[in-house]
Protein backbone atom coordinates (compact mmCIF):
# COMPACT_ATOMS: atom_id res chain seq x y z
CA UNK A 1 0.00 0.00 0.00
CA UNK A 2 2.89 2.36 0.76
CA UNK A 3 4.10 2.17 -2.85
CA UNK A 4 0.63 3.11 -4.11
CA UNK A 5 0.47 6.08 -1.74
CA UNK A 6 3.89 7.18 -2.94
CA UNK A 7 2.74 7.17 -6.58
CA UNK A 8 -0.31 9.26 -5.68
CA UNK A 9 1.67 11.80 -3.65
CA UNK A 10 4.33 12.16 -6.33
CA UNK A 11 1.71 12.85 -9.01
CA UNK A 12 -0.10 15.37 -6.80
CA UNK A 13 3.12 17.16 -5.90
CA UNK A 14 4.08 17.24 -9.56
CA UNK A 15 0.78 18.95 -10.31
CA UNK A 16 0.93 21.38 -7.37
CA UNK A 17 4.46 22.46 -8.24
CA UNK A 18 3.29 23.40 -11.74
CA UNK A 19 0.87 26.07 -10.47
CA UNK A 20 2.52 29.40 -11.28
CA UNK A 21 0.60 31.88 -9.14
CA UNK A 22 2.06 31.77 -5.59
CA UNK A 23 -1.18 32.57 -3.76
CA UNK A 24 -3.15 30.03 -5.76
CA UNK A 25 -0.39 27.47 -5.18
CA UNK A 26 -0.56 28.03 -1.40
CA UNK A 27 -4.31 27.51 -1.39
CA UNK A 28 -4.11 24.37 -3.54
CA UNK A 29 -1.34 22.91 -1.39
CA UNK A 30 -3.33 23.64 1.76
CA UNK A 31 -6.35 21.80 0.39
CA UNK A 32 -4.56 18.90 -1.33
CA UNK A 33 -2.10 18.01 1.44
CA UNK A 34 -4.30 18.28 4.51
CA UNK A 35 -4.18 14.64 5.60
CA UNK A 36 -6.81 12.99 3.41
CA UNK A 37 -6.90 9.20 3.19
CA UNK A 38 -6.56 9.17 -0.62
CA UNK A 39 -9.22 6.47 -0.63
CA UNK A 40 -10.49 7.02 -4.18
CA UNK A 41 -7.07 7.09 -5.90
CA UNK A 42 -6.01 4.11 -3.77
CA UNK A 43 -9.02 2.19 -5.05
CA UNK A 44 -8.01 2.91 -8.64
CA UNK A 45 -4.43 1.75 -8.13
CA UNK A 46 -5.39 -1.25 -5.98
CA UNK A 47 -7.79 -2.54 -8.64
CA UNK A 48 -5.01 -2.21 -11.22
CA UNK A 49 -2.59 -4.06 -8.93
CA UNK A 50 -5.10 -6.83 -8.24
CA UNK A 51 -5.58 -7.25 -12.00
CA UNK A 52 -1.79 -7.50 -12.46
CA UNK A 53 -1.82 -4.30 -14.54
CA UNK A 54 0.88 -1.62 -14.43
CA UNK A 55 -0.08 0.65 -11.52
CA UNK A 56 2.16 3.46 -12.80
CA UNK A 57 -0.17 3.92 -15.76
CA UNK A 58 -2.87 4.91 -13.27
CA UNK A 59 -0.90 7.47 -11.27
CA UNK A 60 -2.14 10.56 -13.15
CA UNK A 61 -5.81 9.47 -13.28
CA UNK A 62 -5.54 8.63 -9.57
CA UNK A 63 -4.22 12.12 -8.85
CA UNK A 64 -6.94 13.63 -11.03
CA UNK A 65 -9.66 11.88 -9.03
CA UNK A 66 -8.16 13.14 -5.76
CA UNK A 67 -8.13 16.65 -7.25
CA UNK A 68 -11.83 16.33 -8.13
CA UNK A 69 -12.61 15.02 -4.66
CA UNK A 70 -10.71 17.93 -3.08
CA UNK A 71 -12.52 20.51 -5.22
CA UNK A 72 -15.85 19.02 -4.12
CA UNK A 73 -14.88 19.27 -0.44
CA UNK A 74 -13.81 22.91 -0.85
CA UNK A 75 -17.20 23.72 -2.36
CA UNK A 76 -19.07 21.67 0.28
CA UNK A 77 -17.49 23.75 3.05
CA UNK A 78 -18.47 27.12 1.56
CA UNK A 79 -21.09 29.24 3.36
CA UNK A 80 -23.52 28.79 0.48
CA UNK A 81 -23.26 24.99 0.83
CA UNK A 82 -22.64 23.21 4.17
CA UNK A 83 -21.01 26.26 5.79
CA UNK A 84 -18.26 24.33 7.62
CA UNK A 85 -15.45 26.23 9.30
CA UNK A 86 -13.21 23.18 9.72
CA UNK A 87 -12.05 20.28 7.56
CA UNK A 88 -9.98 17.44 9.05
CA UNK A 89 -9.34 19.39 12.21
CA UNK A 90 -8.01 22.57 10.59
CA UNK A 91 -9.74 25.68 9.20
CA UNK A 92 -11.49 24.97 5.91
CA UNK A 93 -9.97 26.59 2.85
CA UNK A 94 -12.35 29.57 2.71
CA UNK A 95 -11.67 30.33 6.39
CA UNK A 96 -7.92 30.21 5.79
CA UNK A 97 -7.68 32.08 2.48
CA UNK A 98 -11.07 33.68 1.94
CA UNK A 99 -14.06 32.62 -0.14
CA UNK A 100 -12.87 34.03 -3.46
CA UNK A 101 -9.52 32.24 -3.44
CA UNK A 102 -11.14 29.04 -2.16
CA UNK A 103 -13.61 29.04 -5.05
CA UNK A 104 -10.86 29.73 -7.57
CA UNK A 105 -8.59 27.02 -6.11
CA UNK A 106 -11.45 24.54 -6.44
CA UNK A 107 -12.06 25.71 -10.02
CA UNK A 108 -8.38 25.13 -10.81
CA UNK A 109 -8.37 21.66 -9.27
CA UNK A 110 -11.40 20.55 -11.27
CA UNK A 111 -10.20 22.04 -14.54
CA UNK A 112 -6.61 20.83 -14.17
CA UNK A 113 -7.81 17.32 -13.33
CA UNK A 114 -8.76 16.79 -16.97
CA UNK A 115 -5.24 17.63 -18.05
CA UNK A 116 -4.03 14.97 -15.62
CA UNK A 117 -6.37 12.41 -17.17
CA UNK A 118 -5.01 13.37 -20.59
CA UNK A 119 -1.46 12.66 -19.37
CA UNK A 120 -2.26 8.98 -18.78
CA UNK A 121 0.65 7.03 -20.33
CA UNK A 122 -1.59 4.89 -22.53
CA UNK A 123 -3.08 5.09 -26.00
CA UNK A 124 -5.13 8.24 -26.80
CA UNK A 125 -8.38 6.26 -26.90
CA UNK A 126 -7.88 5.21 -23.26
CA UNK A 127 -7.13 8.76 -22.13
CA UNK A 128 -10.23 10.01 -23.95
CA UNK A 129 -12.34 7.27 -22.36
CA UNK A 130 -11.10 8.34 -18.91
CA UNK A 131 -12.07 11.95 -19.60
CA UNK A 132 -15.53 10.82 -20.69
CA UNK A 133 -15.89 8.77 -17.51
CA UNK A 134 -14.88 11.74 -15.38
CA UNK A 135 -17.39 14.00 -17.13
CA UNK A 136 -20.15 11.42 -16.72
CA UNK A 137 -19.60 10.61 -13.06
CA UNK A 138 -18.67 14.09 -11.81
CA UNK A 139 -20.85 16.41 -13.87
CA UNK A 140 -24.47 17.46 -14.05
CA UNK A 141 -25.76 13.89 -14.09
CA UNK A 142 -23.23 12.60 -11.55
CA UNK A 143 -21.64 13.98 -8.39
CA UNK A 144 -22.86 17.54 -8.94
CA UNK A 145 -26.43 16.28 -9.38
CA UNK A 146 -26.10 14.52 -6.03
CA UNK A 147 -24.94 17.72 -4.37
CA UNK A 148 -27.92 19.58 -5.82
CA UNK A 149 -30.34 16.92 -4.57
CA UNK A 150 -28.66 16.99 -1.16
CA UNK A 151 -29.08 20.76 -0.83
CA UNK A 152 -32.70 20.64 -1.99
CA UNK A 153 -33.52 17.86 0.50
CA UNK A 154 -32.94 20.06 3.57
CA UNK A 155 -36.15 20.58 5.59
CA UNK A 156 -38.08 18.36 3.18
CA UNK A 157 -39.65 14.97 3.72
CA UNK A 158 -37.85 12.45 1.53
CA UNK A 159 -38.03 8.69 1.07
CA UNK A 160 -35.43 5.92 1.30
CA UNK A 161 -35.34 5.88 -2.50
CA UNK A 162 -34.60 9.62 -2.49
CA UNK A 163 -31.72 9.35 -0.04
CA UNK A 164 -30.26 6.40 -1.92
CA UNK A 165 -30.34 8.42 -5.16
CA UNK A 166 -28.57 11.30 -3.42
CA UNK A 167 -25.87 8.96 -2.11
CA UNK A 168 -25.45 7.19 -5.44
CA UNK A 169 -24.77 10.50 -7.16
CA UNK A 170 -22.97 12.47 -4.43
CA UNK A 171 -20.77 9.69 -3.02
CA UNK A 172 -20.88 6.51 -5.07
CA UNK A 173 -20.24 8.09 -8.47
CA UNK A 174 -16.73 9.20 -7.51
CA UNK A 175 -15.92 5.68 -6.29
CA UNK A 176 -17.31 4.36 -9.58
CA UNK A 177 -15.06 6.74 -11.48
CA UNK A 178 -12.02 5.39 -9.62
CA UNK A 179 -12.85 1.72 -10.12
CA UNK A 180 -14.03 2.04 -13.72
CA UNK A 181 -10.98 4.11 -14.63
CA UNK A 182 -8.89 1.15 -13.50
CA UNK A 183 -11.10 -1.16 -15.54
CA UNK A 184 -10.61 1.06 -18.60
CA UNK A 185 -6.83 1.11 -18.20
CA UNK A 186 -6.71 -2.66 -17.65
CA UNK A 187 -8.94 -3.31 -20.67
CA UNK A 188 -11.39 -5.62 -18.91
CA UNK A 189 -14.44 -7.19 -20.51
CA UNK A 190 -17.85 -5.53 -20.42
CA UNK A 191 -19.02 -8.22 -18.01
CA UNK A 192 -16.21 -7.51 -15.55
CA UNK A 193 -16.80 -3.78 -15.93
CA UNK A 194 -20.45 -4.27 -14.94
CA UNK A 195 -19.50 -6.35 -11.91
CA UNK A 196 -17.01 -3.69 -10.79
CA UNK A 197 -19.66 -1.00 -11.20
CA UNK A 198 -21.93 -3.03 -8.88
CA UNK A 199 -19.06 -3.24 -6.38
CA UNK A 200 -18.59 0.53 -6.52
CA UNK A 201 -22.28 1.11 -5.82
CA UNK A 202 -22.43 -1.18 -2.80
CA UNK A 203 -19.13 0.11 -1.44
CA UNK A 204 -20.13 3.75 -1.88
CA UNK A 205 -23.53 3.31 -0.25
CA UNK A 206 -22.06 1.34 2.66
CA UNK A 207 -19.34 3.97 3.08
CA UNK A 208 -21.88 6.80 3.29
CA UNK A 209 -24.23 4.92 5.62
CA UNK A 210 -21.29 4.17 7.94
CA UNK A 211 -20.46 7.88 7.90
CA UNK A 212 -24.07 8.67 8.84
CA UNK A 213 -23.98 6.19 11.70
CA UNK A 214 -20.65 7.51 12.95
CA UNK A 215 -22.05 11.06 12.96
CA UNK A 216 -25.23 10.30 14.89
CA UNK A 217 -24.00 11.46 18.27
CA UNK A 218 -21.72 14.27 17.14
CA UNK A 219 -22.97 17.49 18.66
CA UNK A 220 -23.81 20.19 16.14
CA UNK A 221 -24.77 23.53 17.71
CA UNK A 222 -25.89 21.69 20.82
CA UNK A 223 -27.98 19.15 18.90
CA UNK A 224 -27.19 15.64 17.77
CA UNK A 225 -27.22 14.81 14.06
CA UNK A 226 -30.55 13.05 14.57
CA UNK A 227 -32.07 16.38 15.59
CA UNK A 228 -30.63 18.28 12.63
CA UNK A 229 -32.57 18.95 9.43
CA UNK A 230 -30.26 16.98 7.15
CA UNK A 231 -31.59 13.77 5.60
CA UNK A 232 -29.53 10.67 6.36
CA UNK A 233 -30.18 6.92 6.45
CA UNK A 234 -30.64 6.79 10.26
CA UNK A 235 -33.15 9.64 10.09
CA UNK A 236 -35.09 8.11 7.20
CA UNK A 237 -35.22 4.46 8.36
CA UNK A 238 -33.95 4.51 11.96
CA UNK A 239 -30.61 3.54 13.48
CA UNK A 240 -31.01 -0.24 13.63
CA UNK A 241 -32.44 -0.62 10.09
CA UNK A 242 -29.60 1.62 8.84
CA UNK A 243 -27.09 -0.72 10.50
CA UNK A 244 -28.74 -3.70 8.78
CA UNK A 245 -28.62 -2.01 5.36
CA UNK A 246 -24.98 -1.08 5.95
CA UNK A 247 -24.09 -4.70 6.77
CA UNK A 248 -25.93 -5.95 3.69
CA UNK A 249 -24.13 -3.57 1.33
CA UNK A 250 -20.77 -4.19 2.98
CA UNK A 251 -21.09 -7.95 2.51
CA UNK A 252 -22.19 -7.51 -1.10
CA UNK A 253 -19.18 -5.29 -1.81
CA UNK A 254 -16.81 -7.74 -0.15
CA UNK A 255 -18.36 -10.69 -1.98
CA UNK A 256 -17.98 -9.07 -5.39
CA UNK A 257 -14.40 -7.95 -4.87
CA UNK A 258 -13.39 -11.32 -3.42
CA UNK A 259 -14.85 -13.20 -6.38
CA UNK A 260 -13.56 -10.78 -9.04
CA UNK A 261 -10.19 -9.63 -7.66
CA UNK A 262 -9.44 -11.97 -4.77
CA UNK A 263 -8.61 -11.16 -1.15
CA UNK A 264 -5.83 -8.77 -2.09
CA UNK A 265 -5.31 -5.00 -1.93
CA UNK A 266 -8.83 -3.88 -2.87
CA UNK A 267 -10.33 -6.34 -0.40
CA UNK A 268 -8.11 -4.87 2.33
CA UNK A 269 -9.22 -1.34 1.47
CA UNK A 270 -12.89 -2.32 1.78
CA UNK A 271 -12.29 -3.96 5.15
CA UNK A 272 -10.26 -0.99 6.40
CA UNK A 273 -12.86 1.60 5.44
CA UNK A 274 -16.05 -0.27 6.27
Amino acid sequence: MTELNKLIEEALMEYASSVANPELKKAINYALFSGGKRLRPLLLLSVLADMDADVRVGRYPAAAIEMIHTYSLIHDDLPAMDDDDFRRGVPSLHKKYGEALAILAADALLTDSFEMFARTPADPETALALIRLASRYCGGNGMVAGQVLDILSVDKKITLSDIETIYERKTTDLFSLAVLSAAEIAGVSDETRGVLEDFSRYFGLAFQIKDDLDDIYIQIDGKSDLESNKATYPIIVGIEPAKEIFSEYKEKALGIVKKTLGEKLTHQIVLRNL
